[in-house]
């Protein structure tokens, strides 16, 4: 338990030096929070002790940040575009190269399909 109260000791001391040098990490503020949280909860039975263990299976429970930067729905829409563009700029000169006028033909008719598609999306949120 000793060891526990060291990582903790040293995690807030480092936490609360880069923010007081503007470089936040967010631990401190977050530790500060749960244990806030769990004082109005019930101030007669807290216990440090308890709350450090609940902390700690609280943290290694929510996922990573770089998890949930992932799972935003910009960076699938971004992962999607950019497969769409490598795709593209892999099949067309090869298409070209087999067909120029019907591959020009495509991408006209593509791009025109496109700009039909973001014209009615407009209309329909305005």
């Amino acid at each position: 338990m000793a060891a526990r109260m060291e990582d903790l000791a040293w995690m807030v001391s480092d936490s609360a030096s880069a923010w007081l040098h503007g470089r936040d990490d967010g631990r401190f503020g977050g530790y500060e929070a749960f244990y806030r949280a769990a004082y109005k909860a019930g101030p007669d039975g807290f216990d440090l002790e308890k709350l450090n263990e609940d902390y700690s299976a609280w943290v290694r429970e929510r996922p990573s940040r770089l998890v949930s930067a992932l799972n935003r729905p910009i960076v699938a829409r971004a992962l999607i575009a950019f497969l769409a563009v490598w795709i593209g700029a892999q099949t067309v000169p090869h298409a070209a190269g087999y067909a120029p006028k019907t591959t020009a033909g495509l991408l006209v008719a593509v791009f025109v399909g496109l700009r039909i598609f973001h014209r009615q999306r407009r209309k329909g949120r305005i």
